[in-house]
This record gives structure tokens, sequence and C-alpha cells, in this order.
């Protein structure tokens, strides 16, 4: 089942004293280099035109994969905590989410900062590492020093305000800036309709996984058929208490269902779930009940 808003779920719009814009930005050193001797080496031994065949050297190894770790992290932390916008990855955050948002976000970014810190105090073996893994290959000159490798790395969480259709300063007619307006609030409401149907879609996965595996659950004869983990329960009960901080408009229809889900699907412990058929057949009949009202009221 997919949830589909467009055009008609949402009225006017003015997001700007509701909401901001979240830029994130993580810069990590990949090590990744390419190495222009040996791709002329490659090309000429195969025949090949020239960058027909390019070759680069993983200076690194697997001694960044703890950085690119907290990196993705970081990057799952804000989008766990804000709706898509643009396609430069620039995303959208209720204005009464700030205070929280940025207290979440500080725990995977010391986790980053930690990592980077780690790596850099590493640095010395892991270019002596680099100089045995690379052989003939290596370069001192494809490193940066210790110094300069801070540099290479950091966070930062930009936030911006969302422009308002009524805020052109460029000098048009009044027939063209009355164009540029309506077409500015028709992407705009578009744009907002796609941040609320990704938060539909954030609600309706783990409810509709929920209905699905109570429905395959199965205990006889001392024996368990398709298992279910407590995390059944808990995801679900995750992006029911997440939601109001996602909720840009404050959609009552939101706001309904999510009482909804927190009181019929995620009031009973897994252990009751997995003790009673009865049980888990009504709580998967009210899942079911919950998404198809969900698709009808933003149909």
């Amino acid at each position: 089942m997919h949830i589909s808003p467009r055009d008609a779920l949402l009225p006017a719009i003015d997001l700007s004293a509701r909401a901001l814009l979240v830029a994130t930005r993580v810069r990590v050193w990949s090590g990744e280099k390419r190495d222009r001797s040996i791709t002329r080496e490659l090309c000429d031994s195969k025949g090949a035109e020239q960058n027909a065949i390019r070759a680069n050297k993983s200076l690194l190894g697997d001694a960044i994969a703890p950085v690119q770790t907290a990196e993705r992290v970081v990057r799952a932390a804000v989008a766990e905590r804000t709706l898509p916008w643009m396609d430069d990855g620039t995303r959208i955050l209720k204005g009464t989410a700030y205070l929280a948002f940025t207290k979440a976000m500080a725990e995977p970014i010391r986790g980053f900062d930690d990592a980077v810190s780690a790596f850099i105090t590493a640095y010395p073996d892991i270019r002596e590492q680099a100089r045995r893994r690379l052989g003939d290959a290596y370069s001192d000159s494809d490193f940066p020093t210790q110094g300069q490798l801070r540099q290479r790395f950091g966070v930062k969480l930009t936030f911006l305000p969302i422009p308002s259709a009524e805020d052109f300063r460029v000098q048009l007619a009044a027939d063209e800036i009355d164009a540029v307006r309506r077409n500015a609030e028709e992407a705009l409401r578009g744009t907002v309709n796609d941040a609320v149907a990704s938060l539909l879609e954030r609600l309706r996965e783990p409810v509709a996984r929920m209905a699905t595996r109570l429905r395959l659950f199965s205990r006889e004869d001392g024996r368990t058929r398709h298992p279910f983990r407590d995390s059944l329960v808990e995801n679900v009960r995750a992006i029911v208490q997440l939601a109001p901080l996602l909720n840009l408009m404050d959609d009552p229809r939101i706001a309904g269902f999510c009482r909804e889900i927190e009181d019929h699907l995620t009031a009973y412990h897994p252990d009751d779930l997995r003790a009673s058929p009865a049980l888990r057949s009504s709580v998967a009949d009210k899942a079911d009940d919950i998404l198809r009202r969900m698709q009808g009221a933003f149909a």
C-alpha cells in the first residue's frame, strides 16, 4: 500500500515561521588517489588509449572505515529527525524540534570527532602500513602531514530560513511577479507534499511490517515459525514518538493516527503477542484498518 498525498493534501502554505532548513556537510578524506604514472603504464601495456584505464590507489586501506562508519551515523541521525526538501540533500526541520534536534545530534557528532581523533593518532602507523601495502606505488607526496590532516575532516550543520514566495527583490513587472509567485507557491506546495508523504511512508512501513509478521507467526508442537523480535513493536513505538517532531503543519490527521497506533499497536508486550493467537490477530486487523484509513485520508 503506497500513500501519496499530492496536491490536495495541504491548503495555502507559510512555513517561514514553522520550520527551517538543515544543510549537512561532512568532510572525510577517503585516501583514494589516482596515480597518473601507473595509469599511463597500464594503458601502454594493454595497448589502450590514454585514460581508458585508470589506476587508483587506496592510501588508507581499512584504516579509514571507522571514520566512514561515524559519517554514516551522523547522516542517518539527520535523516531520522528531518524530512527531505531539496535534491541537493537539504532537509527541513520543524521549528519546535530545533532544540531536540541539536541535542540529539550532539552524540553522533561527538562519535565522529572521536573516530577522527583516533585516526589522526594512528596516522603515522597507517602511513607505515601504506608503505608496505603499496610497495613501489607508495609516494610520500600522496599523504598530507599530520598537522594538515585535521582540515580534511569535519561536520557542519547549517540552518537556513525557508524562502518566502512573497519575498522578491528583482525588478519585474507586476504580472511577471505574480507569475513567479504562483510558480514559487506551486513548487513549495509540491515540496511540502513530498515531505509529508515521506513522513507517512515512515509511519506506514513499520505498521505494515507489524501486521504481516503477526499473521505469519505461529507456535505448533513446541516449534515457532516466522519468529519476530521485540524490535517489531519498538520500531513502531519509535516512529510514533518521533512523528510529532516531523509533522510540519501539525496536521491533526497524522496526530490522530499516531494516537491510534500508540493505543492499539504498541500497548502490548511482544511476549504477550507471541503467547496469544487471538491478540496477534486482533492487533494485525487493527494495523490493517489504520493503514486503509491512512490511505483514504491522504489520497
